[in-house]
């Protein structure tokens, strides 16, 4: 097992509960360092995605530059791409609109498949009821509010007013 294989796997599971918010650039920073397994257009590839997932910008973009990173790396780097994979699944949330003017739902993301169309397809039909008309629908990507984030502001807000009023 090489040394990036065994980093990897020395990490908790990603749950939507225990995601670390710096897993996937860890995980990209280590693609980046594996000498001789990645190709030049390849480091470009992951320097972007890289940029996007730190930024937490632009989810489809994210999506897609991750599945074509995936067609061509995975072979060689198994547990990383498993790794994102799960990392991405916790991270960006689908939001369906089945008809102009309905409110959206959201959907789980599964990143079963090599391309995003598969993807949006499985997503679309996970909140479809049985029967129901499809008119113009959407499938929207974006990244989950970052709750590790709100919750440390709960804490130093809580500290800030015990400080302030005295109890």
């Amino acid at each position: 097992m090489n040394s990036l294989a065994a980093t990897i796997c020395t990490h908790e599971p990603c749950t939507s509960t225990t995601c670390r918010l710096t897993c996937a650039l860890e995980v990209i920073d280590e693609l980046l360092q594996a000498q001789g397994t990645v190709r030049g257009e390849e480091v470009d590839a992951l320097l972007d995605l890289r940029s996007l997932l730190r930024h937490r910008e632009n989810a489809e973009a994210a999506l897609a530059l991750f599945c074509q990173l995936r067609r061509t790396m995975e072979e060689r780097h198994y547990l990383a791409f498993y790794r994102l994979r799960r990392w991405l699944e916790n991270q960006i949330e689908a939001t369906v609109r089945i008809v102009r003017g309905a409110p959206e739902r959201t959907a789980a993301l599964r990143l079963d498949w090599y391309c995003l169309e598969p993807v949006r397809f499985h997503c679309l039909q996970s909140v479809r009821q049985l029967g129901e008309p499809v008119l113009a629908p959407r499938v929207r990507f974006t990244f989950r509010a970052n709750t590790h984030q709100v919750e440390d502001g709960r804490q130093a807000l809580v500290a800030l007013a015990s400080d302030v009023i005295p109890t």
